[in-house]
């Protein structure tokens, strides 16, 4: 049986041109509108940073010298006192949500008073008159610093910007001790299964190699000087066959220097732990950059408290007795208190005064072989880094009650500047 089909007429439409012609030009007209509002809309709406180099006078009780010293507990107190003003300038005006962030560079001595050198970085719409920013900006800090309430006294008439641009920005910030250009600070679990770390998130650690291969980590103190650890040095002094190399991989690296002169402690004496730090000059200073430039050194008096957070960096093995890795890795640990890492069950009163012990009682979290004479940091209020440890010793890697253990930098303060100048 078969189904009969039936032939059915289909009548075309037919469309005239010139409807044709009329749909496709209004087509048209909307692409074009259409694309005009999005290029209007991302024009208007891209923001970029302003960045100005900022000076501003004050009087304070406190002497020039006490807080001239980069790094020191004065500068840090005096630079956070005037921060917090300009910041409560800007979060009391119309500018607050543009407002990023200030930081103090350094002081210079006038004849009445001091002048603050500061970075200013705000976020704009990329389509508004810089002229205009400018006048903003010194309206805000001329009015609403008056209101500030010190110590010191700030004179908001005294103040002069000058607009820089990111490159200059990069110079100024570079040139500070403990600053990071990438804040990542990813969580992770130990150096021993640890993270890897980016470009610039620690740009003061380097590696000590000795004929090309990796043998301890170190810190860039200044652009001419490392602190590592004094057992690194044990079997070879000579600085003939030792380099240094920086940036996160050790190949390729991001800078290579030869090492010209090599300072162990003098009261360091192997197999003993004890006063086990060293200092390396470089045949040549640094250039600083982005991904490499320098720690802060803390004074002796600083105090680093029992539970701080802290991290530690380097190049070292992933388990115990394994082998060094190309990336530098990081992990964070809590500062234990002597007391606490002298107990029988952990060191059972072999941590000295010299000695610092961070990481976890339960395990897991730690340096191991090859990260020793690297850098153990903390971060202050103003998210500035100072060298608080160096790699030093440990039972095994990531063990339950058995933390690392550190040489404490701030009771070899005054050690470092008879050796360096720093």
């Amino acid at each position: 049986m078969h189904r009969s089909s039936v032939a059915r007429a289909t009548k075309r439409a037919c469309v005239k041109p010139w409807v044709i012609g009329l749909i496709t030009f209004l087509s048209l007209i909307v692409l074009a509108v259409c694309i005009g509002l999005i290029v209007h809309y991302v024009r208007y709406n891209q923001r970029k940073a302003y960045n100005y180099y900022t000076t501003l006078s004050f009087t304070t009780d406190k002497l020039y010298d006490d807080f001239e010293r980069e790094a020191s507990k004065n500068f840090t107190e005096m630079s956070q006192r005037i921060e917090s003003m300009v910041k409560n300038a800007f979060y009391k005006s119309s500018l607050r949500g543009e407002f990023v962030t200030t930081h103090i560079i350094r002081f210079s001595k006038e004849e009445n008073g001091v002048l603050a050198h500061m970075l200013l970085i705000f976020i704009f719409r990329s389509t508004e008159d810089p002229e205009n920013i400018n006048k903003i900006i010194h309206h805000v800090l001329h009015e609403k610093l008056h209101d500030a309430v010190g110590p010191p006294k700030l004179d908001p008439e005294s103040v002069e910007i000058k607009k820089i641009n990111n490159t200059e920005t990069d110079n100024f910030l570079n040139n500070c001790c403990g600053t990071r250009k990438n804040k990542s600070t990813k969580q992770s679990v130990r150096i021993v299964g640890g993270s890897q770390v980016e470009e610039g998130e620690w740009p003061w650690q380097a590696s000590l190699q000795l004929d090309g291969i990796h043998r301890c980590g170190a810190t860039l103190i200044n652009g001419s000087w490392l602190v590592s650890a004094a057992h690194c040095f044990r079997m070879f002094k000579d600085p003939t066959g030792w380099t240094a190399s920086f940036g996160v991989t050790l190949s390729p690296s991001k800078m290579k220097k030869g090492i010209r002169r090599i300072i162990v402690h003098e009261k360091y004496k192997y197999p003993a732990h004890d006063y086990d730090i060293s200092v390396a000059e470089l045949s040549s200073p640094i250039p600083y950059t982005n991904a490499v430039h320098r720690v802060c050194l803390p004074d002796a008096s600083y105090e680093f408290h029992p539970g701080v957070e802290m991290y530690v960096t380097g190049f070292g093995a992933l388990q115990n007795d394994g082998s060094s890795q190309n990336h530098l890795r990081q992990v964070k640990v809590n500062l234990i208190d002597t007391k606490t890492c002298n107990k029988p069950e952990a060191y059972n009163n072999t941590i000295t005064p010299r000695m610092l012990c961070a990481g976890s009682l339960e395990g897991k979290r730690d340096a191991c072989q090859g990260d020793s004479g690297g850098p153990l940091v903390s971060a202050d209020a103003r998210d500035i880094w100072y060298l608080a440890g160096i790699v030093s010793w440990g039972d095994e890697c990531g063990q339950p009650n058995k933390p690392g253990v550190y040489t404490r930098v701030t009771t070899f303060r005054d050690w470092i500047a008879a050796q360096t100048g720093i």
